[in-house]
């Protein structure tokens, strides 16, 4: 059984080390039952070799109370050997042993279970009851040696047999939607880490982010029910699973420092016991802040696990639903009052049919509704069913094509190549033929993750049918090598100056050392420099919206810089979509939209979107006319060149009725504006006659 991996090594050993030695004695007593007093020494190292001896910890479990045992299978169950105290107790309280904390101390007492506590301690643990009243009983964390668990699991509690016979094929999943979500989960956490505060709530944007992204708000394609707010469930998910870490607040993912296992068994293993961790999600509502008390969603899951466990048939989620209804003590609690109609029917539907279905831990058959059971493999998780097969393994499963997108047939995915493509491609879509493209920042979080630019070239043609195109080598050498020459300061201050000549005074008076652009510079350790010797007129907040800057010309490509509102981002920009115009005054800076400028801005990766999105924050406006034409000429159709008579009419209501009568409209090819309309010559004459007879007199130029 995989130990979670945001447990330190050998915790078991730092947990014992915080108690006092009576305490540590009262254990050891009580688990190695000693014939002679042991040495205050040798009392942690005899613990944890017990720990490790299967028939000492067979013969512990058998002398254990009913409701200790079922809590240490429920560990089993869940592979997970960490849990909050508030979750375990309601656990047992639903399956039957409403005993409060008394299992829990049982299991301190023996050694088989110990309380998780910031290291290092300044005051010795002396006794069980007061640190859990001092961490708060409900929220309160313990874990398990992972050996013990193993030995305690197959002890499911006597549950009722809700299976029934059902006809129908079974439908089952891949496995691999889940994996690949919370990959794109952590690659968006790598891109901007996430922010929480202190209550461990997320930020509005972060929020957002999460909740409206197209891949993961969208729904899988072989899917049996929409999830509400599942990108928001991907997250939380992936950090229960260890693929992000919490840094001052905030969740980083390390792409680099999380491999998966190599078979899809054992990383559904870590996703599974990932799953227990999630906290703030919820079938029927999505995101949501739990208001006092424990989440109900980790306890029910385990539960409805027991249930399938227990089952010799099909499972419908309506009895899921009624036995939680009259079992599990704070579930009607969590549903909203339309749950609570169906007694949370449409909660368990959610959790079988979207979160377990997918993950590959149950099978579905329709009749007469929807009716699951554990899959081969929901058997070897979660019931101690032996270890199905692995898929046929598809090694040249990718496509890769000049353009830098790579197609990835889902049949040959695999945990180790859905981390490894995480790490310097960016998912675009997800499918039975998934797609990733590669970029040039997610190419720089791959290489800072580790990875080397003959690595990356490696997978691409280890697994693709051909060997990767000579343009997409062409751009993973530039990128790498521009990577090359990045200095990274932790911090410094720009300086940015009205000319390029006031730069270059600067930097030969040594009041900066670097040259960032023709007109910033930085102190060489990215420190202040010497302001007393610059003159300053105003400073920028670099981490705010950006600025309207910009005023576009009645041309359409002559852009004017407003310096009191440019930004550093804004010069960045600006140099790869326009050309600076010489000879302006000092004070006015002017670009100019080319056709080649923004040609090359379009091979750079801009689309017209992202132009569009640019012009608007910069300038109030959406790209000009002009500047669209110069990039979107090359996809237009061709254009009609041809000579035609214009006749132009002295009204618009005599265009109108040009237009309209049958006897002219038939000679008319088309309409320029409201008084002017296109005649083929050989009709001009017949044309001439009709206006003649009405009394409209024309004059051929």
């Amino acid at each position: 059984m995989p130990s979670d991996p945001d447990q330190p090594t050998d915790p078991v050993r730092s947990a014992l080390d915080g108690y006092t030695e009576t305490l540590r004695r009262f254990v050891a007593a009580t688990l190695l039952k000693p014939r002679t007093p042991i040495p205050a020494d040798e009392l942690t190292d005899r613990i944890l070799g017990t720990l490790t001896n299967p028939p000492v910890i067979d013969r512990r479990l058998r002398d254990l109370p009913p409701a200790p045992r079922t809590l240490l299978a429920v560990l089993a169950l869940t592979r997970r050997t960490r849990w909050t105290v508030g979750h375990l107790v309601t656990t047992l309280a639903a399956v039957g042993h409403a005993d409060g904390l008394l299992p829990v101390k049982a299991l301190f007492e023996t050694g088989l279970l110990y309380p998780l506590r910031p290291a290092p301690e300044e005051h010795p643990l002396a006794d069980f009851d007061s640190w859990l009243n001092q961490s708060g009983v409900l929220d309160a964390e313990v874990f398990a040696h992972p050996q013990v668990v193993v030995r305690a699991g197959g002890g499911v509690p006597e549950l009722p047999d809700l299976g029934a016979a059902a006809a129908g094929t079974p439908r089952v999943a891949d496995g691999l939607e889940w994996p690949v979500r919370l990959a794109v989960a952590a690659q968006l956490v790598a891109e901007t880490p996430v922010r929480r505060t202190q209550a461990g709530v997320l930020f509005k944007r972060d929020l957002t982010r999460f909740q409206s992204h197209d891949l993961l708000a969208a729904d899988p394609a072989d899917h049996l029910t929409t999830l509400p707010e599942a990108g928001i469930l991907a997250l939380d998910w992936a950090a229960g699973c260890g693929m992000l870490v919490e840094r001052d607040g905030e969740w980083h993912a390390d792409l680099g420092g999380h491999p998966p296992p190599a078979s899809l068994s054992d990383a559904l293993g870590e996703l599974a016991a990932g799953l227990f961790a999630v906290e703030g999600w919820d079938p029927l509502r999505g995101y949501f802040i739990p208001d006092g008390g424990p989440a109900a969603f980790p306890s029910a899951v385990a539960c409805s696990l027991l249930l399938l466990a227990r089952a010799s048939g099909w499972v419908s989620p309506a009895d899921v639903a009624d036995w939680l209804w009259a079992n599990h003590p704070s579930w009607q609690g969590v549903l909203t009052k339309d749950g609570q109609k169906q007694h949370g029917r449409g909660w368990v539907e959610a959790l079988l049919l979207g979160v377990l279905y997918p993950l590959k831990a149950a099978e579905a058959v329709e009749a007469d509704g929807w009716r699951v059971r554990l899959t081969d493999l929901g058997r070897f998780l979660f019931a101690g069913g032996p270890k199905p097969p692995e898929p046929p393994a598809f090694p040249q499963t990718l496509m890769v094509q000049p353009n830098g997108e790579i197609l990835a047939y889902r049949q040959g995915l695999t945990p180790p190549l859905v981390h490894k493509l995480t790490r310097f491609a960016r998912w675009k879509a997800l499918g039975p033929a998934c797609t990733l493209e590669l970029t040039a920042e997610q190419t720089y979080r791959g290489l800072e993750s580790g990875l080397t630019l003959a690595g990356i070239v490696q997978a691409l043609n280890q697994h693709a049918a051909r060997p990767a195109p000579p343009p997409v080598l062409d751009l993973l050498q530039r990128w790498a090598n521009k990577r090359e020459r990045i200095t990274a300061y932790p911090s410094a201050t720009l300086v940015e100056f009205q000319t390029p000549a006031d730069l270059d005074a600067a930097l030969a008076r040594g009041l900066v050392a670097v040259r960032v652009t023709d007109r910033i510079g930085l102190c060489p350790d990215g420190g202040d420099p010497e302001f007393k010797h610059l003159r300053l007129i105003g400073n920028r907040e670099y981490d705010t919206r950006p600025a309207r800057c910009l005023s576009v010309g009645d041309d359409g490509v002559t852009l004017t810089v407003d310096p009191a509102q440019s930004d550093l981002l804004f010069e960045a920009e600006i140099g790869r979509l326009a050309e600076p115009l010489n000879g302006e005054p000092s004070s006015v800076r002017r670009f100019a939209l080319t056709p080649k400028a923004l040609r090359l801005a379009v091979q750079g990766g801009y689309t017209v979107p992202d132009l569009d999105a640019w012009f608007t924050a910069r300038t109030g406006g959406p790209l000009p006319p002009a500047a669209r034409l110069f990039v979107t000429a090359a996809a237009l159709p061709p254009s009609l060149a041809s000579k035609r008579t214009v006749l132009q009419l002295p009204t618009a209501d005599a265009a109108d009725g040009l237009m309209q009568w049958p006897e002219t409209r038939a000679l008319v090819e088309d309409r320029l504006g409201p008084t002017a309309v296109t005649v083929d010559e050989a009709n001009l004459s017949r044309l001439v006659e009709l206006l003649a007879d009405l009394g409209v007199r024309v004059e051929v130029g």
